[in-house]
């Protein structure tokens, strides 16, 4: 016994024909068999959910990186601003950086990121002689929001076509654009870590913390 007739109302007919112009939006193509009201209804569902989250993931990894590295770079300059500057040279041990030469590591990797990102250094930077360059508790500040800022200015212009794209580093490994941010965040997050516990230990807490 033959099945019963799929039939479509007229207003699920404007419907079919709106999809095949709205799906090549986001690089798909379909095929338009009769649907049923309710299977009408059901696809109008799917496409504006699989809009909503397309929208959302657009610049999605760009936007929460640098929240991120905005939000860990401003805890290093209350760190670095809290610090007396005759403490710039303490370390926990010999062999291991002091409280400045992680500022100096810090500020170097920024910079080193951001042009693997496609950024120009500021004037005056020169990543050969930067830990001779800066010294004063005053330039290191001030080195650490540039630097910082420019990390976020270059994660900011990567487009998301662009992340898959190869980097080189020079270490082993292979990786790409996102590589680079996602190293990027994970390194300022880790020297932020080790700040607090250098800080802490000559009695100085978090600045934040206090608040």
């Amino acid at each position: 016994m033959p099945g019963k007739k799929a039939t479509i109302s007229s207003s699920g007919q404007r419907w079919v024909k709106l999809i095949p112009k709205i799906l090549p939006l986001f690089g798909h193509t379909i095929i338009i068999h009769k649907l049923t009201n309710r299977q009408m209804k059901k696809s109008i569902l799917i496409i504006a959910l699989f809009a909503s989250v397309s929208a959302m993931a657009q610049g999605q990894l760009q936007n929460e990186s640098t929240n991120m590295i905005s939000r860990s770079t401003d805890k290093i300059v209350q760190l670095a601003e809290a610090m007396p500057a005759d403490k710039y040279d303490w370390a926990p041990q010999a062999g291991v950086r002091s409280f400045a030469g992680v500022l100096q590591h810090v500020i170097s990797a920024n910079y080193f990121f951001a042009t693997k990102l496609g950024a120009t250094l500021p004037d005056g930077v020169n990543m050969a002689t930067l830990e001779q360059d800066l010294i004063s508790k005053e330039d290191l500040v001030k080195a650490v929001r540039q630097s910082g800022d420019l990390i976020v200015s270059s994660i900011k212009n990567v487009k998301d076509d662009d992340l898959a794209n190869t980097i080189e580093f020079p270490f082993p490994g292979n990786y790409t654009t996102m590589s680079a941010v996602l190293i990027g965040l994970s390194h300022t997050d880790e020297h932020l870590g080790q700040l607090i516990a250098y800080s802490r230990a000559n009695g100085i807490a978090p600045p934040w913390s206090e608040q």
